[in-house]
């Protein structure tokens, strides 16, 4: 996102240009690929954030998550069948309430994130509060809503969207995105808290070499750590 300055009392109507509408449709074409990829394999992944809502620029990320409870190797061989043999891996823990994330960074634009403990209502929220969509909605040329980084809430409309401030409106926000109060003001109060403080660090990071296999480095994470020992996904 350029520009994460959090706006307040602001609302815009955005009308799409054609470099937009070929920028977005060239990500949205990226996105059907790698979905279709997992989509394949009897999974249901999602594209989250800007490609899902449609207001993209050239950095956008094309961002992956699957909610389904799968072993990691299995995704990795999914990407070893499709070509993609050179990705980065870490393990993630935002806070000690949040689930244990393995997030696979295909290159810098895109990323995978698989649960590897239970996504609780509240993690899954996360992606509807900057909107999420499938295959089947891609296909359909479908753009859902959703709140970026600088607390704006976006609506598709049919020449682009419309973006308004969420502080003071955090009740049509919930409405919106079907999401809970409760939700938006907790991602509010992290916002605000980064505006005022720059980026803030996660309660657990952990890089996994190329030579290291993931279910090695949970296991010794689970040894050492019982916070992860207690959320991890029966296999």
């Amino acid at each position: 996102m350029k520009g994460n300055k959090i706006l307040r009392e602001y609302f815009n109507t955005v009308i799409y240009s054609d470099n937009h509408l070929k920028l977005l449709q060239e990500k949205r074409d990226r996105s059907k690929y790698l979905l279709d990829m997992f989509v394949k394999e009897g999974l249901n992944p999602f594209i989250y954030g800007s490609v899902a809502r449609g207001d993209v620029h050239s950095d956008s990320d094309i961002d992956i998550v699957i909610f389904q409870s799968i072993a990691p190797y299995q995704i990795e061989i999914m990407l070893d069948k499709n070509g993609f043999n050179n990705y980065y891996r870490e393990i993630i823990m935002a806070t000690p309430a949040d689930a244990l994330k393995l997030y696979i960074y295909l290159n810098e634009l895109e990323s995978i994130t698989i649960p590897l403990s239970k996504f609780e209502k509240r993690s899954k929220e996360f992606y509807d509060f900057g909107g999420k969509i499938n295959l089947d909605q891609l296909d359909n040329n479908i753009r859902v809503p959703g709140i970026d980084k600088r607390l704006v809430l976006i609506q598709p409309i049919l020449e682009g969207h419309e973006e308004g401030s969420v502080i003071g409106n955090e009740h049509l926000a919930a409405k919106k995105l079907k999401v809970s109060i409760n939700l938006i003001n907790e991602r509010k109060k992290v916002l605000l808290k980064r505006e005022r403080f720059g980026k803030t660090g996660v309660f657990l990071k952990r890089p996994i070499a190329m030579n290291e296999s993931i279910e090695d480095v949970v296991k010794n994470l689970a040894n050492k750590k019982s916070i992860v020992r207690k959320k991890l996904i029966p296999r």
